[in-house]
């Protein structure tokens, strides 16, 4: 990725990311050594991929950060160009990488399934430190990209997951397929055994680490 000017700025339209800040500096700051590698299911404009890149990959080591995303959008997504997401995505993550040249962004553009599978068939399987789940809220979805992440997740990383209570439809209409929650408990119950619950972080997330493979 090239080089940009010091004083440019990425630039974000939507920022549903920020609210958690303070939460994951908190937890961040109890896990050493800091991420190395990446993976990043859902990275829209690149927020959450540029705090990474600045605040959670070990400052002083090359790092990664994996960012799986179509970049089509999901059903909540209908109206916003997405072609302009996208375009505002490589932007954003080309200045900081600019800034941060020990690091790199490798982009998966394609469904999060063929992208993990992808990743799991080269060799990446229980290499990534941390991943970070905020993509589709279909449930089933959820249920692929948490199954899939943690076999690509180390024993001893961390997995942060999106949008626990997250609802398209109003209240007293809500379909539970149509939301993360159903997903994130399944999983968590069938794989509780071989994982540890780390904080219920702003609310909507909902972070673990992995303790046996």
């Amino acid at each position: 990725m090239s080089a940009t000017a010091p004083d440019e700025a990425p630039e974000f339209h939507w920022d549903w990311f920020s609210q958690h800040i303070p939460a994951w500096r908190s937890l961040f700051s109890t896990i050493q050594p800091l991420p190395r590698k990446i993976l990043e299911i859902g990275s829209f404009e690149g927020r959450a991929t540029c705090f990474m890149l600045e605040h959670v990959l070990a400052p002083d080591a090359p790092g990664e950060v994996h960012c799986v995303d179509t970049w089509a959008g999901g059903v909540e997504h209908s109206a916003l160009p997405m072609e302009e997401v996208h375009a505002r995505f490589r932007r954003n993550v080309t200045l900081l990488v600019g800034r941060l040249p020990q690091h790199r962004v490798v982009i998966h553009r394609r469904t999060s399934f063929d992208a993990m599978v992808r990743l799991i068939a080269e060799g990446h399987a229980g290499t990534f430190d941390f991943v970070y789940v905020d993509g589709s809220h279909q449930a089933p979805d959820v249920l692929e990209d948490l199954v899939l992440s943690f076999r690509l997740c180390r024993k001893g990383g961390v997995v942060i997951c999106d949008d626990y209570f997250w609802q398209r439809q109003k209240p007293g209409e809500e379909d539970v397929l149509d939301s993360p929650k159903l997903a994130i408990d399944s999983f968590t119950n069938l794989f509780r055994r071989r994982l540890r619950f780390l904080s219920r972080m702003s609310g909507q997330q909902l972070a673990y680490r992995k303790t046996a493979d």
